[in-house]
């Protein structure tokens, strides 16, 4: 065993490192406090990662290509990871909602509009289509959409809502006996627009 020339940069412990790892290196540091090591005393490297990854709206991943095989893995980890986390999860969505989202605009985007863009609809709409798997009028299993028997726009009314988090914690906009599952041809009908056949042509 080689005579210790220098310390782990944490815990002191007495360490070897060859003469040009030493004028390498920011610091040395042992297996076991590599992690601690790295947060207290990261490297140029480090800190150029870290700032462009907290950059509003960049990804330091980016070009990086991922299997669809890794990117299933990783969504099923995460929908797992929150599904068990739902405090961290409102925690998370409060960070980057408003004029905290790298996307913001001042709230340009119509409220109606907006809780259509929510996760908690995109859920909604889901469980409709696997409840009633066909379209409730006309039993075709094609181009199937989800329709709030109320509509959106009348529950704002009723029950006063004024944001997203109004929404959120109204009932009726998630209930799945408020919905029925159509097709296209079916949904255009309920809301007296012209269904073009052709939009679902194959190009």
């Amino acid at each position: 065993m080689r005579t210790p020339n220098c310390k782990c940069i944490i815990c002191k412990k007495p360490l070897y490192r060859r003469p040009f790892e030493l004028k390498k290196y920011k610091f040395v540091c042992c297996i076991s406090c590599r992690g601690e090591a790295y947060k207290k005393y990261p490297s140029e490297n480090a800190i150029k990662n870290l700032e462009l990854g907290r950059e509003k709206g960049t990804n330091h991943l980016e070009g990086h290509i991922k299997s669809k095989e890794t990117k299933d893995k990783i969504g099923q980890a995460n929908k797992e990871w929150w599904s068990t986390h739902p405090d961290e999860l409102m925690e998370r969505g409060k960070k980057m909602r408003a004029e905290k989202h790298y996307n913001w605009k001042g709230g340009i985007t119509k409220l109606n509009k907006s809780i259509r863009q929510m996760t908690e609809n995109r859920k909604w709409m889901n469980s409709v289509k696997e409840r009633d798997r066909k379209c409730v009028k006309c039993d075709s299993e094609e181009n199937l959409e989800s329709h709030h028997k109320i509509s959106i726009q009348k529950i704002i009314k009723i029950f006063e809502i004024k944001n997203r988090q109004d929404a959120r914690m109204c009932l009726l906009l998630w209930d799945i006996d408020n919905g029925e599952t159509l097709c296209q041809k079916c949904h255009y009908k309920i809301h007296r627009r012209n269904y073009d056949n052709r939009r679902n042509c194959l190009q």
